[in-house]
C-alpha cells in the first residue's frame, strides 16, 4: 500500500521538478538516483572562464585551489575581522601593490581577484628569485624548501618575512595576525609546480 501511495507521488514530483531543470539533472546509471550538475551559469558564478577546471592535482590550478581554500574556504565575497577581502584575503596595502585602488570592485569581481593572485605571485617570485636559487630543495628549520612552499609564505607574510627565515637558518619566523606561520604554508603548500607563472616585478591585475 505504502509504494501504491509513493511511487505515483514521486513521479509526479520528480516530472514538475524536472520541467524547469532537465538540463542540469543526470541519473547515475542503475540506481535511478539524481544528481545535480551546474549549468554554465552557476559555473561563471564561482570560477571565472579560465580558471574552472575539474582538473587540479599539483599544479598551478591545484596550488590557486588550495590557498583559495586556505584562505578563504574557496568563497570570492569573503571579508574578514582584520579586514582582508575576497577568496585569497588581500589587504589594501597588497591591493595596492598589485595595482587594485578600488577595494569594493575587487570584492565584487572574481575575475579581477585571479587576476590580483597571479599577479602577486609574479611579484613575489620576482622578489624571492635569488633566496629561491640559494635554498630550494634543501631543509631549512626542519621545512624542505619549494618554489611553492615560500611563495604561499609570501603570500601570507610577505616576501621580506620569508626572506628573513631563510637567512636566519630557520629561527626568524613570522605569524601573521590570526598566528598562523609561515612555516606552515611552507609545509602545507610545497611541491605544487608554479613554473607558468613568470617572475614579474611590474605584474599588476588588469
Amino acid at each position: 500500500m505504502k509504494l501504491t501511495v509513493l511511487l505515483p507521488a514521486l513521479l509526479l514530483s520528480f516530472v514538475g521538478f524536472s520541467k524547469e531543470t532537465n538540463n542540469t539533472l543526470i541519473p547515475l546509471e542503475g540506481d535511478g538516483t539524481i544528481y545535480h550538475v551546474p549549468t554554465q551559469e552557476e559555473v561563471m558564478y564561482v570560477y571565472p572562464l579560465e580558471v574552472f577546471s575539474p582538473y587540479t592535482g599539483m599544479t598551478y590550478l591545484g596550488f590557486k585551489e588550495a590557498v583559495a581554500m586556505s584562505e578563504s574556504s574557496g568563497n570570492y565575497f569573503a571579508v574578514n575581522r582584520l579586514g582582508y577581502r575576497g577568496r585569497y584575503q588581500f589587504g589594501t596595502s597588497t591591493l595596492r601593490w598589485v595595482g587594485i585602488r578600488n577595494s569594493n570592485r575587487f570584492l565584487k569581481s572574481p575575475r579581477l581577484q585571479e587576476r590580483a593572485f597571479e599577479a602577486l605571485v609574479a611579484k613575489n617570485k620576482f622578489l624571492l628569485r635569488n633566496h629561491l636559487e640559494k635554498f630550494e630543495g634543501k631543509i631549512v628549520g626542519g621545512i624542505k624548501i619549494t618554489e611553492s612552499g615560500l611563495i604561499a609564505a609570501a603570500h601570507l607574510g610577505g616576501a621580506g618575512n620569508v626572506k628573513k627565515f631563510l637567512d636566519s637558518n630557520g629561527k626568524n619566523v613570522f605569524s601573521d595576525g590570526n598566528g598562523m606561520p609561515v612555516t606552515a604554508y611552507m609545509k602545507k603548500f610545497s611541491d605544487y609546480d608554479i613554473s607558468m607563472i613568470k617572475p614579474n616585478s611590474l605584474a599588476k591585475a588588469i
